[in-house]
């Protein structure tokens, strides 16, 4: 099993509008697409899952032929993630990334410790 998922990993060159280009062998983990019809605009996602077990988060999105190219790519390590966007690194400690989302999202953070247990455990399992 774990040669044929070798085998299915892709050299990948990804641009950013900082002028970077994140480099990585993986493969397309999944994707998506979404519409904000009243911006007007044409958001698409995509996950990859490197070689060496990082996650690459893709984003395209603008409205027509304008486009906005973001790249992160997320290492887990213990409790900690590094996050690169090809110019700068961060790093935080799991729970305050969490945090984070999860008030981008408008989630109250206390009413759900399922959600958030869940996620710790999605984030180490993919980078095993």
């Amino acid at each position: 099993m774990a040669e044929s998922a070798q085998e299915a990993m892709e050299n990948y060159v990804l641009h950013t509008d900082t002028g970077a280009e994140v480099r990585f062998r993986g493969r397309v983990f999944s994707e998506s697409s979404y519409i904000d019809e009243d911006q007007g605009t044409l958001t698409r996602l995509k996950l990859y899952v490197t070689d060496d077990n990082r996650q690459v988060y893709s984003v395209v999105s603008g409205p027509g032929d304008a486009k906005w190219r973001r790249v992160y790519v997320l290492r887990v390590e213990d409790d900690l993630c590094h996050i690169n966007n090809g110019v700068q690194d961060i790093t935080l400690r799991t729970d305050m990334l969490l945090t984070a989302v999860f008030g981008l999202c408008g989630i109250d953070p206390t009413a759900t410790d399922e959600l958030r247990v869940s996620l710790e455990e999605t984030l180490k399992a993919a980078n095993i």
